[in-house]
């Protein structure tokens, strides 16, 4: 039989969360004020959030 190709999705949620993060600061260090403050600050917390949440799952036991 050949080989199947391992899926491997926590990667790609790894990377979103590491683009949110870089979109979050970038948005911090931007002359912009107001609402894009709060919004940068969603964007690193979601980003971290997230990537804690797919090592997590990643490491856990499927069984």
């Amino acid at each position: 039989m050949g080989r199947t190709r391992a899926r491997r999705p926590h990667r790609l949620a790894l990377v979103v969360a590491a683009i949110a993060v870089l979109v979050g600061v970038g948005l911090l260090i931007s002359p912009w004020d107001g609402l894009v403050v709060v919004v940068a600050w969603v964007l690193i917390g979601g980003g971290v959030v997230a990537g804690v949440l797919t090592l997590f799952f990643v490491r856990t036991p499927s069984s």
